[in-house]
C-alpha cells in the first residue's frame, strides 16, 4: 500500500516536472523560431523595451527604413520623458514629504512609530524591487 501512493505521488510529480519542462522549451522555440525573435537586452526596466519595440516592428511588418527611424523617434521620446522626470522629480518630492508631514501631524506617538516603520517598509521594498530590475 505504501508503494502504491508512492508510486502515485512520483507519478504526480513527474507530470508535473514534465509539464514545466515542456512549457518552457515550447516557449523559447515560439520566440527564437516561430517569432523571429531574440530576446534582446535593455538598459532599464527589465529589457521589455526593445523586445516590444522589436515586436512592434514585426507585428506592423516594418522594413529596415522604417525599423531604423522607428527606433530613432522612439529613442527621443524617450530622453524627452526621462528630462521631464527629471526635472518634475524635486516638485514631487516636496509634494509627498508636504504630505507626510500633514498625515505626521494628526497621529498620535504609537500610530507615528506604526507609520515610520510602515513607510521605511515600503522604501525597503521599492528599492530591492528596483535592484531587482523589476520597477515597482
Amino acid at each position: 500500500m505504501i508503494a502504491r501512493t508512492l508510486k502515485g505521488k512520483l507519478l504526480v510529480f513527474a507530470v508535473f516536472f514534465i509539464g514545466i519542462a515542456t512549457g518552457i522549451l515550447i516557449t523559447n522555440f515560439y520566440e527564437t523560431r516561430v517569432a523571429g525573435r531574440d530576446v534582446i537586452e535593455d538598459r532599464g526596466r527589465g529589457g521589455n523595451g526593445q523586445r516590444t519595440t522589436g515586436r512592434v516592428h514585426d507585428y506592423l511588418g516594418l522594413d529596415q527604413q522604417q525599423r531604423e527611424r522607428v527606433t530613432a523617434i522612439l529613442e527621443e521620446g524617450r530622453l524627452e520623458v526621462r528630462k521631464l522626470r527629471g526635472e518634475s522629480r524635486p516638485r514631487i518630492e516636496a509634494i509627498e514629504e508636504d504630505t507626510q508631514t500633514k498625515i505626521r501631524a494628526i497621529l498620535t506617538p504609537d500610530q507615528l512609530k506604526r507609520y515610520e516603520e510602515y513607510r521605511r517598509n515600503v522604501r525597503e521594498r521599492r528599492s530591492r524591487n528596483r535592484r531587482a530590475g523589476t520597477g515597482n
